[in-house]
Parts: structure tokens; sequence; C-alpha cells
């Protein structure tokens, strides 16, 4: 098989136009920014010989599902199809760092999902000062299908595994690339050598991982490279996890509502530890609080832990209801 056909790389940049979402720097807009790193990761790729598609030029505007089905009605005949939409996330103006949503219907697409975080966090972390890997989390309906119409389309709106293995795709993400309404990530973001330097380590971190451009390295071992740094870094988080000098306090239960969509849900009281997935919008119960780590600072806050069991949430990002 020749090398352009072992991956073909569909980027979406998120939105349109020049002026949506305004970031917390004067002339930072979400659209314009994710267009222009679009554009640089796309010349990137290309000069590795990898085959990339864009689903919009600067001011189309795609229905989001459509964007999505660009990948699947590209993808017959390469081997790897990869699916990415490129963001920048918003929630209070405190909240830091670089997270990747995934297909809940393509589990073996998180190791490549964490070594492009890991390439992102790794250009911004040194001038921000605060960037970190918030992790790779899925996000479903009731009826199990992808939460993310952009997803859906991907995968052909597919509800199992099952249906999503129908389709060429087998790589699905939406990237958030920092919070815009931070002004440390929005400022570096606001920035055009930034956004290059960001479109060439995710290249560079796309290409390890599928072997191209190396010849001595076959892609399936990229993959147990991949591998084996996933493991040193759940080891980190385990360490992580258990020094974050937690302080336990039982607590009757009592109720507590999230206004937003992407509230982290994690397996431990500490942003150190994995991200399981989101609450979305809505009620729920509290049964335990904690204190620990909230930020890449080492600051420390209350934790509240879901009636479900499915995990711990930040009471910052949580109203109490009376």
């Amino acid at each position: 098989m020749s090398e352009n056909k072992k991956l073909l790389v569909v980027i979406d940049p998120g939105h349109t136009g020049n002026t949506y979402n305004a970031g917390a720097v004067k002339g930072y807009y979400e659209s314009k920014a994710v267009y222009d790193l679009s554009l640089y990761e796309k010349t990137a790729l290309e000069k590795r010989g990898i085959d990339v598609i864009l689903t919009r030029e600067r001011n189309q505007d795609p229905g989001l599902y459509e964007r999505g089905q660009m990948a699947v009605k590209k993808g017959n005949g390469y081997a790897n199809v990869l699916f990415e939409s490129n963001h920048t996330d918003a929630f209070n103006g405190k909240v830091c760092g670089v997270t990747v949503v995934r297909s809940a219907h393509l589990p073996g697409s998180e190791k490549l999902a964490e070594k492009m975080i890991d390439a992102i966090v790794k250009v911004m972390k040194p001038s921000t000062g605060i960037t970190y890997n918030r992790g790779v989390v899925t996000k479903t309906q009731s009826n199990g299908a992808d939460w993310y119409g952009v997803i859906r389309g991907a995968v052909s709106g597919a509800a199992s595994q099952g249906q999503a293995k129908n389709g060429p795709v087998r790589y699905d993400y939406i990237v958030e690339h920092g919070f815009h309404d931070n002004p440390k990530e929005c400022l570096f973001l606001s920035k055009q050598e930034n956004l290059k330097a960001i479109a060439e380590a995710k290249a560079a971190a796309i290409a390890e991982y599928f072997g191209i451009g190396n010849k001595s390295q076959p892609a399936n071992q990229s993959g147990q490279s991949s591998q084996n740094n996933r493991n040193n870094n759940s080891h980190q988080t385990n360490q992580n996890t258990s020094t974050d000098s937690m302080t336990l306090n039982k607590k009757t239960a009592y109720l507590v509502r999230v206004s937003v969509d992407d509230l982290n849900i994690r397996q431990a009281p500490t942003i150190h530890s994995k991200a399981v997935g989101f609450t979305g919008k809505g009620v729920f119960t509290i049964t335990e609080e904690a204190t620990g780590i909230v930020n890449a600072a080492g600051e420390k806050s209350q934790w509240g832990k879901l009636k479900s069991g499915q995990g711990w949430i930040c009471l910052d990002y949580a109203e109490k209801v009376a």
C-alpha cells in the first residue's frame, strides 16, 4: 500500500467565519483561531505525505453531522481515517487545559487521543504555566449514540460499536485546545506562531503514531510505544492521586445543580485522577465531600461524590440547591 493511502485526516475547523466566540484577549475569536490552526495542521501533515481534507472554507458552515460524514464519504480505500474537529473551550475564565472528546464506539482511538493531548500541552504549558492534560472523555445520549452530531456523523450515527465498524473512520475526535476565556491560554492562542507550533506538534504525533515518515518503525510498533507511554502516564497519575493529601468528610446527602455540559467526572477527588465522563446539565445528589487538588497550580477545593457511584465532581462548578 502506498504511503498516502495509509492515512486520511479530515480536519473540521469548528464553527464558521472570523468572529464567533470572543475570547478573554481582545481580538481573539475561536472560529478564526481554529480555522488558522487547521490550515497550519493541514500543511504540516501534507509535508509528511499524509492526505488531508478540510470540512469547510473560512465562511462556509456545513451542518455538524454533514462535517463528520465527509470523513465517511472520502475515507474508502484508506487503511486509516482520522476525523478531528478543532475547537477551543470556555467555562468561567478560570478553568484551563486540553481535552479530547472521542467517539464512545471507537475504543481503540484513545491512545492516539492521549498522544495528541500530550503534544499540545508540551507546546502550551511552558508559556501559560497552567495548561495540563484534562483527559480523553466520551459523552453519549440515552440510546447509546454519541452526544455530539459532528462525532455521530463520522461514525454514521452509530449507537453501538458494531455499527461504527461498518464505516471507514477509526479515530473520531473533538479537540479542545485550551480555554479561550482563560486569559493565559487565550493570550497564547492569540499568536499565529503558537498556533503553528501546536499544529506541527499534532502532525508529528499523528505521523509517529501511524509510523509515517519513519520507515524503521511499523505502525504496530508505534501503537505499542503509545501503549508504553500510556502505562507510564497511568503510573504517574496513580502516584499523583495518592499524594494529593485529600481529606474525606462524610456529609448528609444534598443536591447540587450543574449548568454546563462538560463538567468532568473523575475517579478520585483530584484533577490528577482519570476523567470518566461528563455530568451534563441537571441536578445531582452528593453523598460525600473531599478536599483535593483542582488546578495545575496545586490549589485545593471541595469535591463531591455522585450518588450514582460514577465518580467525583469539583463543587466549584456546581451550585447547591436549597
